[in-house]
């Protein structure tokens, strides 16, 4: 898969997408927008957007009216199913710079596409966003799947464990990558540990549900980190 496009705003981040093909998408809720063309199901790949950053993302497909909002609230999309091997352009706005940006998923891929802030204590200088692939092959209909996206190179050995107890559920996690396992669909609760010292509150991820799957992820945040999760749904 290639890249997916990242645009950015002073004040917010501006994501433009564009298929190829032909894109469908409606202005509704992240949930709700299907922003690609998918192909047949065994060779559908899924691509979603994220807001790891502390303003607003606006996605939207170029040549169209229409448009996706991400913010805290609502930090990211489903995963919307496109056809895999069929390359995607689009645009990154951040202010007046405009960087193009092409991406082709391959067959069974997941790719979130997060949008991240800049400044002068983050690794990147500048407003970026970050490409994190994975291609699952753990589905236990029995089991949740979780999994932690690191992408806050300055958290050492970042760690999810189990607060109030001395559980570790990830970690060895490099910068960019994911890692993910099974776990018991039982409530939840994770804290965030870089360099074996707690970072932040708890996070509640809920009653986790049988067959679904959770994705933890860790951006920086100012002079610290934070982690925020998504429940990773696929838009039908």
């Amino acid at each position: 898969m290639k890249n997916l496009f990242s645009h950015l705003l002073s004040s917010g981040l501006t994501l433009s997408v564009c298929a190829l093909s032909g894109l469908s998408m409606q202005a509704a809720s992240a949930a709700d927008i299907p922003l690609y063309p998918t192909g047949p199901a065994q060779d559908s790949s899924f691509v979603r957007f994220v807001d790891g950053g502390s303003h607003p993302v606006d996605v939207s497909a170029a040549g169209s009216k229409a448009r996706l909002t991400l913010d805290t609230t609502n930090p990211a999309s489903q995963f919307f199913p496109i056809a895999a091997g069929k390359p995607v352009a689009g645009t990154l706005t951040s202010g007046g710079a405009h960087h193009d940006v092409a991406a082709t998923v391959q067959p069974g891929e997941f790719v979130s596409i997060v949008a991240l802030d800049g400044g002068d204590k983050s690794a990147d200088k500048s407003a970026h966003a970050v490409t994190v692939r994975e291609k699952p092959d753990d589905f236990n209909a029995l089991k949740a799947s979780v999994a932690l996206y690191n992408l806050d190179a300055r958290c050492a050995a970042p760690t999810l464990k189990v607060p109030g107890r001395d559980i570790v559920l990830l970690d060895g996690v490099a910068v960019g990558q994911g890692k993910r396992r099974q776990v018991n669909p039982v409530a939840l609760s994770v804290q965030l540990a870089c360099g074996g010292q707690a970072v932040g509150q708890p996070l509640s991820l809920g009653t986790l549900v049988a067959g679904q799957r959770y994705t933890v992820f860790l951006v920086p945040a100012g002079a610290q980190s934070r982690i925020f999760f998504a429940n990773d749904a696929v838009s039908h």
